[in-house]
């Protein structure tokens, strides 16, 4: 108790103090990747994609055969982050046009679109690819006429995939110009307001680019993070972080995600989802766009569990750096562990608090629905309880292996006996991810049909549960035995 107090006094401490750290990267996993499906993906290739600060929107480009010229712009949008996606919308022949426009960024006020052309390129520019603008007054306008950005930005070389910063006073891009470290360098140009001309591009130096090709940039809304692909056509997902805007980006982490089958990413404003280009299986076309949740790693200590044992963790680094620890207000955490880091860890406690309540509730049903099945005699659904390779043990019989034997050994069952008085009685259940164990009473009367005498017995049972992909718990090992011998006969 007294040590759990001073560790209380002392984020409040922490919080008075304002205590500055250094740098971290957050730990965080990547979910399942899920194909945005055949509405927004085609046969032909799209790419690039960029969303909206709101979730709403999401440009990319495609080679489909409905657009002006190799590649186009298109736009898709949404009510709300939880409906679907609709139908993708070429933006017009004002911002598309014969040449090949491609790796979109939206503002995060939603009033300027970056993009690129390359291969065959537009009229008005330096080089073989350039970087553009177009702009609109309000979200419900129409995206006005591209403005070229520059010499200043653009080159003779190639200039390639914007990336605008939440704030839009920096512009990230990649470029094979010859002062660089390797093929293609990532660089910035930043403004000092959105009404500035944009800045002399700055080579992000060799901590960040290499011998090899670095590309494709997406920057996290708080600006503290970078995510970009290194090599081409093959090659990895990195990560960089730096404590605040001013100071230089650290050393980059390999995510280790190839970047023949995940490139070209951006992450959404709240940090919990990534989307990205990939010829993976599972697709409709060439390239298809896809998306991953970022998940933040909140069981602390490795137990399976997510309690008061994680939170005295993050309370013993509470004001530090400690990547582990760093999990909000968003997965790629911002630096230092504080407040925002508890809420989330408490938010998962509750949701994992939530979940077992919930999957107790479905074992407790579902032996409800087993005291059903076996009084009524309903051979459908007592077989729709089993796991399809579930094994029934019972005391001095052979045990039924799968869901076959199972439904031939109970079909001979109901056919000679009746069961009455059977309820299930469920004295201990334990879920443990996708598997639960229970240990259950019963007392029942079996009568042979058409004899008047019934045989009482009681007994107990251990059972294993396996969870389903439809998140259902069907009988996986069912072990039982009787307290007492049967009477005899």
């Amino acid at each position: 108790m007294k040590t759990r107090m001073i560790k209380l006094i002392s984020i409040v401490l922490v919080l008075t103090l304002g205590l500055a750290a250094e740098v971290a990267n957050a730990d965080f996993t990547f979910g399942e990747p899920t194909n945005l499906g055949p509405i927004v993906n085609s046969s032909a290739g799209e790419s690039s994609p960029s969303i909206s600060a709101d979730g709403l929107e999401l440009y990319f480009s495609s080679d489909r055969p409905s657009g002006y010229g190799l590649d186009d712009i298109y736009v898709m949008k949404r009510a709300t982050t939880e409906d679907d996606w609709g139908e993708p919308v070429n933006l017009g022949p004002i911002v598309n046009s014969s040449a090949v426009e491609g790796t979109p960024s939206i503002s995060t006020d939603g009033l300027e679109l970056y993009f690129c052309d390359f291969i065959t390129i537009r009229p008005g520019g330096f080089g073989g690819g350039d970087l553009w603008v177009t702009t609109r007054p309000t979200k419900d306008d129409e995206w006005g006429e591209p403005v070229n950005l520059g010499p200043t930005v653009n080159s003779a070389a190639f200039e390639f995939t914007p990336e605008i910063s939440s704030d839009g006073l920096e512009l990230y891009f990649e470029s094979e110009r010859p002062d660089g470290y390797g093929i293609d360098d990532l660089y910035v140009s930043t403004r000092a307001t959105k009404d500035d001309e944009w800045g002399e591009p700055v080579n992000l130096g060799p901590t960040i680019n290499s011998s090899l090709w670095e590309h494709c940039p997406t920057i996290s809304a708080d600006g503290l993070t970078l995510f970009f692909d290194i090599g081409f056509p093959v090659g990895d997902l990195m990560m960089t972080r730096r404590a605040t805007i001013d100071e230089p980006w650290g050393e980059p982490v390999n995510l280790g995600h190839s970047a023949s089958d995940h490139w070209a990413s951006d992450i959404s404003a709240d940090g919990s989802t990534l989307f990205f280009m990939s010829e993976r299986d599972g697709g409709f076309g060439g390239n298809d766009l896809w998306q991953v949740p970022i998940i933040p790693v909140v069981d602390l200590n490795g137990d399976g569990k997510v309690d008061d044992a994680d939170m005295n963790i993050m309370v013993d680094h509470w004001g530090t750096d400690e990547p582990a620890c760093d999990i909000g207000p968003t997965p790629l955490g911002d630096g230092i562990v504080d407040a925002q880091d508890m809420l989330v860890l408490t938010e998962y406690m509750t949701k994992e608090k939530a979940d077992v309540e919930a999957d107790i509730a479905a074992i407790n049903e579902l032996w409800h629905q087993y005291d059903i099945a076996t009084t009524s005699g309903d051979l459908e659904l007592y077989v729709s309880l089993w796991d399809d390779s579930g094994i029934s043990m019972g005391p001095d019989v052979p045990a039924t292996i799968g869901i076959e034997q199972i439904r031939t050994s109970m079909e001979g069952f109901f056919e000679v006996f009746n069961l009455e008085g059977i309820p299930i009685v469920v004295e201990e259940a334990v879920v443990a991810g996708d598997w639960a164990f229970t240990r259950v009473a019963f007392r029942i009367s079996v009568t042979p049909k058409g004899e008047p005498e019934a045989s009482p017995r009681s007994g107990k049972a251990l059972s294993i549960l396996k969870r389903q992909a439809d998140g259902s718990w069907k009988v996986y090992i069912d072990c039982w035995r009787y307290d007492e011998p049967p009477p005899v006969e």
